[in-house]
């Protein structure tokens, strides 16, 4: 059973949506989070780093917490579901010689180094777990008069429902996984 969200899941959101994410979440520590950090500057390529929140830094005259990494997501077993950051996708053919890591300019070296164990809350979004979204829709309108949340039978019959999550005003949601299902309503409302 799929118990997180996952980086894939969290890019089918708009600009606006992810902000309203952003928003509502509050970081807590031993929780998972995915920042987005820049691999090249020069064709603006940007990578997901999956991480569990080890610590979070409210820094002096910021309203912006500054979550601490605990380690790489793929060192700490969590979750089966999370997907494998050594998998990268090919960018359109070669990589550009800026941005190959061994390559040295005739001024200087160029040395890729792991970014810092720190990440701006504005720079990252949350994994949710399950038990995390139905919080979440249990606090916004969705839940205003209480949400029903089915499983499908052990033994599934053709015509049967996968997991369906259902509000009082009929709206419905199914999806394979219940994560998905809980997903699917809770994007209806960023």
């Amino acid at each position: 059973m799929k118990q997180h969200i996952t980086p894939d899941d969290l890019a089918t959101l708009t600009e606006s949506q992810k902000m309203n994410l952003r928003d509502m979440w509050m970081p807590e520590v031993n929780t998972l989070a995915c920042a987005s950090v820049c691999k090249c500057v020069v064709n603006d390529i940007y990578e997901n780093i999956v991480f569990v929140i080890g610590s979070i830094i409210i820094p002096e005259g910021s309203n912006t917490p500054v979550l601490g990494r605990l380690g790489p997501a793929d060192e700490i077993m969590i979750d089966d579901e999370l997907p494998d950051q050594n998998n990268e996708e090919e960018v359109s053919g070669e990589i550009p010689k800026a941005c190959d890591e061994n390559y040295v300019d005739e001024i200087s070296e160029f040395e890729y180094f792991e970014p810092d164990h720190y990440f701006s809350k504005k720079d990252c979004l949350p994994l949710l777990s399950i038990g995390q979204m139905l919080e979440m829709l249990s606090r916004l309108k969705y839940g205003q008069h209480g949400f029903t949340v089915s499983l499908p039978p052990i033994k599934r019959l053709i015509g049967d429902k996968g997991y369906t999550v259902t509000n009082s005003l009929d709206q419905e949601y199914e999806e394979e996984e219940l994560c998905d299902a809980l997903w699917s309503a809770l994007k209806t409302f960023l």
